[in-house]
């Protein structure tokens, strides 16, 4: 099959257009045909190698333990090992599947979800990782409920746009913080305030709010627990300073008790499902700043490594 492939650690002239080995269903996987797949932050990570703990914690030491590159997925079973499984030949799936830059991936059963006949396979791709991170963060961390008020940092991202249309979703008057280039597109998802924080710091401006969802790492932890009103919660998902601030906010909440958590979203078929069905129903939509071809996924991923896409970058396969 075709895939992009990647032999060594580096930028996105590491990766490569190339043969790999078909995978095969087996015990808890099933085989997809690849539709779309989508970039998020985790792969450009992978493909540098960077943060160096990142090698450690199994992106492989020397060089990328796999190697194709891509994890969100959109596409349609075409073989399955068992007969108990929850999914039969012919089914359009979305979730996740590792090394979905390529023609076929094998996807565990448990993190695939059946794709509502409404939402397109280019949609269906980016309900992956930044969605359910979005989910998990506000309805498991944040407990966000109608009528708070939350403020999504870092709201022009994958995840970002994803997190201002579930708070509202969920009840909450949501203040996007993003650049100049993306305050029209956060209105028109929902926002009710958006700010520009190459003009303002909101951790320097008048409103508290019950739910902080840190996506872009600008400000200090220290600035956005100050900027919560009493009880609220601060929740970081990604952005700049990577693997430091979770651990800096673990230390803050385990010994200084501070309401702050560092997410690490697991994949949950039942939230993949929930996600799959509000888009659906219109209720949510992904944002998707260009779509590529399979052979061009090595300029998705340098323009991914620049974050500067607005909402998801697709890689639209067949």
């Amino acid at each position: 099959m075709k895939a992009v492939v990647q032999d060594r650690y580096g930028k996105a002239d590491t990766l490569r257009l190339g043969d790999a080995e078909t995978p095969v269903a087996d015990a808890t996987s099933v085989l997809l045909r690849v539709r779309s797949a989508s970039v998020n932050s985790l792969d450009w990570r992978i493909m540098s190698g960077r943060p160096l703990i990142g090698r450690f914690l199994g992106f492989g030491l020397t060089r990328p333990k796999r190697r194709i590159r891509g994890v969100d997925v959109a596409g349609e079973v075409i073989a399955v090992r068992k007969s108990d499984t929850r999914f039969k030949v012919g089914d359009a799936v979305f979730g996740l599947g590792s090394g979905s830059f390529a023609e076929y991936v094998a996807a565990d059963e448990r993190e695939i979800t059946n794709k509502p006949d409404a939402v397109t396979f280019d949609d269906a791709a980016t309900l992956g990782i930044a969605a359910f991170t979005a989910l998990q963060a506000l309805r498991d961390r944040g407990h966000v409920q109608p009528g708070q008020s939350v403020a999504v940092t870092g709201a022009g991202s994958g995840v970002g746009t994803f997190a201002v249309q579930l708070a509202k979703w969920m009840g909450a008057r949501v203040t996007a913080v993003t650049r100049t280039d993306n305050v029209e597109m956060l209105r028109s998802v929902g926002a009710d305030v958006v700010i520009d924080y190459l003009k303002a710091d909101f951790t320097r401006g008048p409103d508290r709010y019950d739910v902080i969802f840190d996506a872009s790492g600008l400000s200090g932890i220290g600035a956005l627990l100050r900027t919560l009103k009493p009880g609220g919660t601060l929740v970081v998902v990604g952005g700049r300073g990577g693997f430091g601030r979770f651990i800096q906010a673990g230390l803050r909440r385990r010994l200084l008790r501070q309401p702050v958590w560092g997410l690490f979203a697991k994949p949950k078929a039942e939230d993949l499902a929930t996600l799959g069905g509000l888009v659906a129903q219109g209720k949510l939509k992904p944002v998707i700043d260009h779509v590529y071809s399979l052979a061009q996924a090595p300029e998705a991923m340098a323009r991914a490594e620049l974050r500067q896409a607005r909402g998801k970058l697709v890689i639209h396969v067949s």
